[in-house]
């Protein structure tokens, strides 16, 4: 299997509508499938990943929620809080790194990737790129975070925002799109209020 570790930005080919079999060969192969029987394996692969997400939306307690995602591939540190009906990216989760203490309030979308049709290839790029929510972030509840975003260490997102740029350690972000809002006064490493 392709090795998807390296958490980098990378070209994805343009979406084309194809039958199931024909969808099936071409997807596996994308995702780096070779050897013996592909096809089945990527099959098996995307069915487990599909039944653990479901379940993550549904079960009532965020640490199935983690554990859940754990087995997905989302890459998940200690302490962290996943809300309901929290939705990280259903064909690439391994490429979300959610570190120590963060909290997603619930409702949320964390996307990596962008895939739009062959249609549109001149006008939208088709792409992978990680998202990383950095230490103790708390990120509120129907935020939508885009692929290739980083969202600082200590910041906050506000509720109902589109994140499509990097948030910066220590600061309040929101809006459509999410944009800085204010800094934390810092002491001794944990914010006590707004920097004057």
């Amino acid at each position: 299997m392709k090795d998807y570790l390296l958490l980098e930005r990378q070209t994805l080919p343009n979406h084309i509508e194809r039958s199931f079999f024909n969808a099936l060969k071409h997807t596996a192969k994308e995702h780096g499938y070779s050897g013996f029987m592909p096809k089945t394996r990527f099959l098996y692969r995307r069915f487990m990943d599909y039944f653990w997400h479901i379940l993550s939306r549904l079960v009532p307690h965020s640490s199935i929620r983690v554990k859940l995602h754990r087995w997905r591939g989302v890459k998940i540190g200690k302490n962290v809080h996943i809300g309901p009906q929290v939705t990280i990216d259903d064909v690439y989760p391994n490429f979300v790194v959610i570190e120590d203490g963060v909290s997603l309030a619930g409702q949320n979308y964390i996307l990596t990737h962008n895939k739009p049709l062959e249609y549109h290839k001149y006008i939208s790029e088709a792409y992978l790129a990680p998202v990383f929510i950095r230490k103790n972030a708390w990120i509120a509840i129907g935020v939508t975070i885009l692929p290739g975003v980083t969202v600082g260490e200590g910041a906050i997102v506000a509720a109902g925002s589109i994140v499509n740029k990097d948030v910066p350690p220590n600061t309040m972000a929101g809006g459509i799109p999410a944009k800085v809002i204010k800094e934390f006064e810092m002491k001794d490493g944990i914010p006590i209020g707004e920097k004057k």
